[in-house]
Formats: C-alpha cells, sequence, structure tokens
C-alpha cells in the first residue's frame, strides 16, 4: 500500500486515537465508582484491565495511523505488533485474574463467550490489517474497523458494568 493510500485514512485514525483517550477516561471513571467490588472479585479486574488494555490499542494504532510518510511495510510490523502485544498483555492478565463467581455480572457463560470472541477480533484484526499492508492486500486497513468497532463495544460494555450494574447490584436494586 502506498503512503497516499494511507495518508487517506489518516482523519479516521485521528478520530480512534481521541475516542480511545475519551473512553479510557470514562473506564477509570467507572471502576472508581466501583473499586471496592473490582479489588474483590479478581474477574473485574481482568474486565477493567482488558477494557483499558484495549482502548490502549485503539490510541496507538490511532496514533500509529497518523504518522506522516510511513510505508505500508512499516505500518503493517506496527500494527501486528500492538495486536500481538495486546492480546498476549490480556491473556497473561487474565490466568492471574480469571472471571469467577465474585465477578458474576453480565458473567454467566455466553456474555463471557461473546467477549472472548470480540477480543480476539480486537486484537487478531489489526495483525491481519498489518499483514495486509505488507503483503500489499487491496483494502488491507479495513481490517482496522471491526477491531476498533469491537473495541469500543468491550469498552462501553464494561464502563456500564463498572459505573451501573456494580452499584445497582450492591444496592440490591
Amino acid at each position: 500500500m502506498s503512503t497516499g493510500e494511507i495518508a487517506v485514512w489518516q482523519d479516521f485514525f485521528g478520530i480512534v486515537a481521541q475516542i480511545g483517550a475519551t473512553l479510557t477516561g470514562l473506564l477509570l471513571v467507572g471502576i472508581t465508582i466501583s473499586l471496592n467490588a473490582v479489588l474483590q472479585a479478581k474477574g473485574y479486574l481482568y474486565r477493567g484491565f482488558a477494557a483499558l488494555y484495549l482502548q490502549f490499542e485503539t490510541v496507538v494504532l490511532g496514533i500509529f495511523g497518523m504518522l506522516p510518510g510511513q510505508s505500508g511495510l512499516v505500518l503493517g510490523i506496527e500494527f501486528i505488533g500492538t495486536g500481538i502485544a495486546v492480546l498476549t498483555g490480556i491473556r497473561i492478565f487474565a490466568r492471574s485474574f480469571p472471571e469467577d463467581e465474585t465477578s458474576h455480572v453480565l458473567g454467566s457463560a455466553g456474555p463471557r463467550t461473546v467477549r472472548e470472541i470480540l477480543l480476539y477480533v480486537a486484537t487478531l484484526a489489526p495483525v491481519m490489517a498489518g499483514l495486509g499492508l505488507i503483503f500489499d492486500w487491496p483494502g488491507a486497513l479495513y481490517w482496522v474497523v471491526p477491531a476498533e468497532i469491537a473495541c469500543l463495544y468491550l469498552s462501553v460494555a464494561n464502563a456500564w458494568v463498572f459505573a451501573i450494574e456494580i452499584p445497582r447490584k450492591n444496592a440490591g436494586l
């Protein structure tokens, strides 16, 4: 992919970085509201970490995508490295803080499965975009779109859990 073709995406990546930074703040507020419950349930720690780390991925991909004059090769390597690093970090954290019965707000098997699938979409789609950039696949950057949607969904859903559902549950409502 040429530098000019990548430049067409710079506005998209700028918006992505802004959304990621904004949602990071929202998540931190939500986690703070429910901090006692979060600290008592390993699964909430995992969900908070995963949501924050996915927003970190969003910001990093946005920054890389906005850098002027990058070749497809360089941007591809950056996307691959980011996706793999974020997935690895989240999986390592998940081993230490697995979801359990104490983190049951929207934690049944169905929602857990959806969250896991979206986690892999969010982290491996940038890897596919990176491979596409390296091997000059047409439309390679479109792989970033489902990744960003998955990151947004997971972060907004977890912000809701931390800011609304956990306090509601603790209030007995």
